[in-house]
């Protein structure tokens, strides 16, 4: 993968899955994504790092950011409206605080125990996949089990990840 990733040819797909992984707040992937060797500075048309990315996405997560600026990310980068990571964690901290707090809600996908129960379509799309795919198809399935049940367990703009993030980032620049 690293040789892919360092191609000119590939090089802007594989910063593309960086960046999506970011967004998500998905450490794992970061952190794999990183290994090949990817640019964690690269940016967007808009001029949006991986790190503005994870932080201006709805699922911030505090091991991203660590993941990425232990990949080598510039905590100072800018966007093109001169934004920092820090500059839209803080903002969204200061958003999430003038709201009252109210728990993060659990997926509709996860039973009492943190399960993953799928609806009657999906799990009917899951079982015909497996039929036609056979026993080939196991890496498949599982691969798809593992991003579902992550998807599920996901929680979007927890006020907690983000003071963690405001925190990293402030170590990051000691200036501010």
């Amino acid at each position: 993968m690293r040789n892919l990733a360092q191609s000119p040819e590939h090089r802007r797909r594989f910063e593309k899955m960086l960046y999506l992984a970011a967004q998500r707040g998905d450490a794992d992937l970061v952190t794999e994504r990183l290994s090949w060797g990817i640019d964690p500075n690269c940016s967007s048309a808009k001029g949006r790092t991986p790190l503005i990315a994870n932080v201006r996405g709805s699922c911030a997560s505090a091991a991203t950011v660590s993941a990425l600026l232990n990949g080598g990310a510039n905590s100072d980068a800018m966007d093109k409206t001169g934004l920092t990571a820090l500059d839209y964690a803080r903002r969204k901290l200061a958003r999430i605080q003038l709201h009252p707090p109210r728990p993060p809600s659990k997926s509709p996908s996860l039973d009492e125990n943190e399960q993953l129960q799928l609806d009657a379509d999906e799990q009917a799309g899951l079982d015909r996949t497996r039929r036609e795919l056979g026993s080939d198809g196991r890496d498949f399935i599982h691969l798809y089990w593992q991003e579902r049940l992550r998807a599920a367990r996901r929680t979007f703009n927890d006020p907690e990840q983000v003071e963690k993030i405001v925190a990293i980032l402030e170590a990051a620049n000691p200036r501010e």
